[in-house]
Parts: structure tokens; sequence; C-alpha cells
């Protein structure tokens, strides 16, 4: 019996509102299950954990990044890299963007990086004001801000005339860097092994994308009912 056919990358189909809420769940949790023992000890990964942050009328709100990181500063060891991760495409500058007074309130202070895989409402006009708020709220903090876009259409939350044409895009804002890493792929070329960068000096964790979405098709089935 013949192999059945194995798609590489992101499956256009799975944009649809139909799958693409299951895909943006499922993912999540497939890469809370890949890091979860991968991290050193003294971190600790979660999934929709609520930030609360002050705006510069001392005003509450609150966040739900997809995934968070929390350094629990008790020592530990190191992570242990297995996986080379891929150069990036290119880098893009990040425009310095004054907000006044912020604030971000973790019950220990020690919130280290945030996931975001993008979703519609995340990519429209109105949404895309409000996510761009949260995440420039969590850069000025110091907060490593990583970004996975799988939506060809809507706004671009990075600016830069390199991205105009691209499909898939994958960011790492780092802790105090001026510059984003970007990976960009297409339908039918395989998702990058990214960074998931933690607290100096320790090691980034190596996330295989590709890996995790082949995983998830095998799963769910898509990858046989919609190749």
């Amino acid at each position: 019996m013949a192999d059945q056919p194995r798609h590489v990358g992101m499956l256009p189909a799975l944009e649809s509102p139909q799958h693409f809420g299951g895909l943006h769940t499922l993912l999540i949790a497939d890469i809370f299950y890949w890091l979860s023992p991968r991290l050193p000890d003294k971190y600790s990964v979660s999934v929709e954990k609520g930030l609360s942050m002050t705006n510069e009328r001392d005003e509450p709100e609150r966040f739900r990044p997809d995934l968070r990181i929390d350094d629990g500063n008790t020592g530990g060891g190191t992570a242990v890299a297995i996986l080379t991760v891929d150069k990036p495409t290119f880098l893009v500058d990040i425009p310095d963007r004054q907000q006044r007074i912020l604030t971000l309130r973790d019950a220990d202070n020690n919130l280290v990086t945030t996931m975001e895989i993008l979703s519609p409402a995340n990519k429209t006009t109105n949404g895309m004001v409000i996510f761009d708020h949260k995440q420039q709220l969590l850069a000025k903090q110091g907060v490593n801000l990583v970004e996975i876009d799988l939506l060809r259409n809507g706004h671009r939350r990075l600016k830069d005339e390199k991205l105009v044409r691209a499909n898939y895009v994958m960011s790492v804002l780092r802790s105090g860097s001026e510059t984003a890493e970007v990976w960009t792929t297409s339908p039918g070329q395989p998702l990058p092994t990214i960074p998931i960068p933690l607290r100096e000096p320790d090691q980034p964790v190596a996330l295989p994308l590709e890996q995790i979405m082949q995983e998830f098709l095998t799963k769910s089935g898509l990858g046989r009912r919609l190749v």
C-alpha cells in the first residue's frame, strides 16, 4: 500500500474559519507539551494565564497571551540544545514607540516570554490596534515576544517592505533588542525551527514548528483529509 501524501508546512486549507480555530487551540497545546519538559527547572510554562497592566490613568487592563514562560528564580539546570535553530530569513528594525506610564503587574514579577499564534481577530483593524498595544506594553517591560502568524490575510504587526509578499511569518523580539528576527515561509515550504528565548545566560529552547505541525496534521486526520 502506498504511503499517504504528506503535506509540508502550513496547509492553506487550515486558514479557513472551519479549521483555524481548532488549529489555533491544538497548536498551543502541542507547543506547551513540547516546551514543558525541555525548559530548565526554574522555568514554568502556562497557557492563557492572565496579565495585568495599568495605563497612564492607572486603570487596570487585562490581557491573555496564548502562552507564557515564567522564571521562578529558584535555580535549576540549563536547557539542553537538541535541535539547531534555523537562521532568520531577515531582521526587521523596531521603531521606538514612546509610552507614558507602563506597569506590568505579575504575581511574582517574573514574566520572561510570551508567545502568540495570531488569530483573525488579531489582524483586523481594531483587533490589531489592541494586540499591538499589548505587545508594546510587554516589550517596554523587557518581556521576550514570540509571534507566529499562519494567516496570509490581514494586517501585519511588523512593518517592513520585505514582509509585503510574505505568506507565513514567525518573529522573535528579544528583550532589549532593537530588531526582530523574522522567518518567512510559503505553502509547500517547511516551517522553521525558531528559538524561544529565556533570561540570560540561559540558552533559548529550539521549537520545531514543522515537526509540531506534522504531528497536528497526523493526530487530527486533517493532513489526510485536506491534502
